[in-house]
């Protein structure tokens, strides 16, 4: 099994392009903390609220790295993103070479929608006079940009051959997304997709959100699911897959 990642290498313009999506997510990220220093006495948001603020906001990271994970994977080919999209078809078949990329390779999928989405998101709340309200959405587009630029970060604790033990206790409390949950989507890719924590995993599956959003746009494209996945696998080959994603934790 090749244990050297086939798309490691990057052109210059591929890593200018990571940098600039990373990049771009930080200037979020940094507005973001901006606005909760400078406003924080303003506001008046007490703990309680604060607090649930910062769960919630833990909970739409999860999700919305799911709806991004589903896009890339589902619709999403080489000739739209790239390097990207060979990375994540790598992921498939070699789920262990995933942890030999270097951060920002990997960080760049989740941090460019998140600088357009909730970049727009924390402008558009800055303009609004500030309230416990407006401070309670702050935190939450902090905490979801945050993720998001970590998500693959996230993703990856999924597939470490070895956790230390403080990494065992997180992934028991689901604070960080477990092997075990995990490897679920890697025996089947319509479940999930949701990578930070996977909490949003149990809400979406049960409602079948991924498939039912797959009809959805098939029938409204005339595009199939995953049309390039068997192409990339004949590619890539399917060596690796249950080395990669241990089915028991280690």
């Amino acid at each position: 099994m090749q244990t050297i990642p086939f798309f490691k290498h990057a052109t210059l313009r591929e890593i200018i392009i990571t940098r600039l999506c990373c990049a771009a997510n930080i200037v979020v990220i940094v507005g973001c903390a901006g606005y909760l220093i400078g406003y924080y006495d303003a506001a008046g948001l007490r703990w309680p609220w604060l607090i649930a603020a910062l769960l919630l906001g833990y909970f739409l990271a999860d999700l919305f790295s799911g709806l991004v994970h589903w896009v890339v994977d589902t619709w999403l080919d080489e000739a739209m993103l790239g390097r990207g999209i060979a990375i994540t078809r790598e992921h498939h078949s070699h789920p262990s070479h995933v942890l030999l990329y270097d951060f920002l390779d990997q960080a760049s999928l989740g941090a460019a929608p998140s600088a357009v989405v909730f970049g727009i998101a924390a402008v558009v709340t800055a303009q609004f006079p500030v309230s416990p309200l407006t401070y309670a959405l702050m935190v939450i587009w902090f905490v979801i940009a945050t993720c998001m630029l970590f998500g693959m970060s996230f993703h990856n604790l999924a597939h470490w051959p070895v956790r230390p033990p403080l990494l065992r206790i997180a992934q028991r409390l689901h604070l960080v997304c477990s092997p075990e949950h995990h490897w679920r989507h890697h025996r089947d890719h319509t479940v999930r997709y949701c990578v930070i924590n996977g909490w949003a995993n149990y809400p979406c599956d049960r409602l079948r959100l991924w498939s039912r959003l797959e009809r959805l746009v098939a029938a409204t494209t005339g595009r199939a699911p995953r049309a390039d996945e068997a192409t990339w696998e004949r590619k890539l080959g399917d060596a690796g897959v249950v080395a990669g994603v241990p089915q028991r934790a280690a």
